[in-house]
């Protein structure tokens, strides 16, 4: 399968064969990504947290490179032209440094990112894989079975999960012990807690079948309450929009160009930075609602 990294001119693949090479610096930079080892865990990246550091190095070193070369070809354009300012000096070292920095730190935050959107695929399907469990369950099918069911039934990233589990029992790991190494590979807590509860009630001896409907009742009341206070959420979030793309630039522009014709003041340049800023603004507003969005599967 293919290594899914985020990789500039290169391919994940080197980038892992060559970070090998500089693995021994990699322990230096654990500290910007605590909770790396368990976002690659959960983000199903089969890759050890100090390769990967190794292989952000590379892909860095090389975004470096390929800054360098944009930069002297800036740098060369504009001594040949005669407009070399202090402006395009001062952009220079931003190239070259600050944005292989801001690449690197969404490098080592990339898991992350990807266990955040596994999370929501889990929570969008696991109250419909737990009533099946409960039915199954209920209806006198060995937990081993009601499992392999939803492993290959069409529950996305539930189902892939649950197919990895069965392949350690089939393999001989004791079945407890599968789901809790499900219950610590995921990153949606609900699944998590549903397969901890579970295990509590195999182990105890508890109806299952029973400890299932408990459980499903709940995941359906929190998702319920989850799309309530997001509801709630958007009357301020759509009042703040107004609020900024509607009615600051049509007074605030009003009553600027006023005070800078009094000030005598040219506010025609200032102008031009309205549109890209109310741009910037509607697409970080559509991704802020649209991750604070909860993932329903009711």
């Amino acid at each position: 399968m293919e290594t899914k990294i985020p990789a500039v001119m290169i391919s994940p693949e080197k980038a892992l064969f060559f970070g090998k090479k500089v693995k021994k610096f990699a322990p230096m930079f654990k500290g910007m990504a605590p909770t790396l080892k368990q976002d690659l865990l959960q983000a199903s990246m089969d890759i050890d947290y100090l390769d990967y550091i190794a292989a952000g190095i590379i892909v860095t070193l090389v975004l470096v490179g390929l800054m360098v070369g944009v930069s002297a070809l800036i740098l060369l354009i504009a001594i040949k032209k005669d407009l070399l300012t202090i402006k395009i000096e001062a952009i220079l070292p931003v190239l070259i440094l600050v944005v292989p920095g801001i690449f690197f730190l969404y490098f080592l935050n990339y898991p992350k990112l990807q266990a955040t959107k596994r999370t929501k695929l889990i929570e969008e399907q696991v109250v419909f894989a737990t009533r099946e469990i409960m039915i199954k369950v209920g209806s006198g099918v060995p937990v081993f079975n009601a499992l392999l069911d939803v492993a290959n039934g069409d529950y996305g990233v539930v189902s892939d999960e649950f197919k990895i589990a069965i392949e350690e029992i089939e393999s001989g790991v004791p079945q407890e012990e599968a789901l809790d190494h499900l219950a610590r590979r995921v990153p949606s807590q609900s699944l998590r807690r549903t397969i901890d509860i579970m295990l509590n009630a195999i182990k105890s001896g508890s109806d299952v079948a029973g400890t299932l409907t408990l459980i499903n009742d709940m995941l359906i009341k929190k998702q319920q309450s989850d799309m309530k206070s997001y509801a709630g959420e958007l009357t301020p979030m759509s009042m703040a929009y107004m609020l900024i793309s509607v009615v600051l630039p049509s007074l605030g522009m009003s009553v600027f160009v006023i005070l800078g014709s009094l000030a005598h003041f040219n506010t025609v340049d200032i102008m031009y930075i309205i549109p890209p800023f109310l741009l910037m603004f509607q697409i970080f507003f559509m991704g802020m609602v649209g991750n604070r969005r909860p993932s329903i599967g009711v």
